[in-house]
C-alpha cells in the first residue's frame, strides 16, 4: 500500500480537489483507493463528494470509538473515502497519535491511501504528514506559497517521509509566475505536473460533483491524469468519451452540412 499525503504551505491551493480527482482517476484504472480527510477542522472531502453528513467519521476513529474501516464510504467509480466531521465541538478530544496506525489498518483494502492534510504546519498537519510514507506538495506558482511550502518539505524530510514531487496548481501561464525549474531548485524536489487554472474545477466544487465525474475532458482533469501516470508509471489515461444523444447527433450532422457548404 502506498500512503501519500497531499500537503501545502498555505490554504486555498486546491489540495482537496486534487486529492479527490486523483483518487477517482486511480480508481478508474482499477486501483483500490481510499481518500482520508485529515483536515479535521475544515472537513471538505465529504462536501465535495456531495455527502454533507456521515454517521461515522475520522473523528470517531481518533477518539478511539471505532476502527477506521468502519468509517469508509464509497463514492463514484468505487472510490473509497473517510470523511471528517463537520462538527468542531469535539476537536479538542481527538488523539492525533492514532492517525498513523489507523492509516496502516487500511492496507488490506487499499493500494493507495491519499491523505488530505490541513495546510501549513501545526499539530494536526504534522500528524497527517507523519501518517504517510510519501508526500505530494501542492503549491501555486506565486512567492506567497513558497516560504511555508519549504517548511513543510523540510519537516517531511526530517521525518523520513519520501518526497514524491511537487504539484503546481492554478497556473495562468503568466510570465510573472515562478518557473518549475526555480521551484525544483528551491524545494529540492521534482515538479510532476503543472495544473492550469480552470473554471471547470470551480464549477465542480460549487456543484459538489468532482471534475472527473462532471467534466472529465476539462484541461485540468487531463493534467491530473498526467499526475496519476507519473505516480504509478502507467501510461496517461484518456478521458472517457461522452455518448451523445439522438438529438445531439442530428444537430451535429446538420451543423456539418452547413460547414461543408461554406
Amino acid at each position: 500500500m502506498r500512503s501519500i499525503v497531499l500537503a501545502s504551505g498555505k490554504g486555498g491551493v486546491g489540495k482537496t480537489s486534487i486529492a479527490i480527482n486523483l483518487g477517482l482517476i486511480l480508481s478508474q484504472q482499477g486501483k483500490r483507493v481510499v481518500v482520508v480527510d485529515a483536515d479535521v477542522s475544515m472537513a471538505n472531502v465529504g462536501i465535495m463528494l456531495g455527502i454533507e453528513r456521515a454517521p461515522i467519521s475520522l473523528h470517531n476513529v481518533l477518539m478511539g470509538e471505532t476502527n477506521i474501516r468502519d468509517s469508509v464510504y464509497e463514492g463514484p467509480f468505487k472510490l473509497k473515502y473517510v470523511p471528517s466531521s463537520l462538527s468542531v465541538e469535539r476537536v479538542n478530544k481527538l488523539v492525533f497519535d492514532r492517525l498513523k496506525s489507523a492509516i496502516e489498518d487500511l492496507e488490506p483494502i487499499a493500494d493507495f491511501v491519499l491523505i488530505d492534510s490541513p495546510p501549513g504546519l501545526n499539530k494536526d498537519s504534522e500528524y497527517a504528514i507523519m501518517a504517510a510514507r510519501e508526500i505530494l506538495l501542492v503549491v501555486t506558482p506565486d512567492p506567497a506559497s513558497l516560504a511555508d511550502a519549504l517548511k513543510v518539505i523540510n519537516f517531511a524530510g526530517r521525518n523520513n517521509i519520501s518526497i514524491s514531487g511537487i504539484v503546481v496548481n492554478m497556473s495562468l501561464g503568466d510570465k510573472g509566475e515562478i518557473k518549475s525549474s526555480d521551484l525544483e531548485t528551491l524545494l529540492s524536489a521534482r515538479v510532476l505536473v503543472v495544473i492550469p487554472e480552470d473554471v471547470e474545477m470551480r464549477k465542480s466544487t460549487i456543484a459538489q460533483s468532482p471534475l472527473i465525474v462532471r467534466k472529465p475532458s476539462a484541461k485540468s482533469a487531463q493534467a491530473i491524469r498526467v499526475l496519476a501516470a507519473r505516480l504509478t508509471g502507467d501510461p496517461v489515461s484518456e478521458a472517457p468519451r461522452v455518448k451523445k444523444g439522438f438529438l445531439q447527433r442530428i444537430l451535429d450532422s446538420i451543423g456539418g452540412i452547413f460547414r461543408k457548404k461554406k
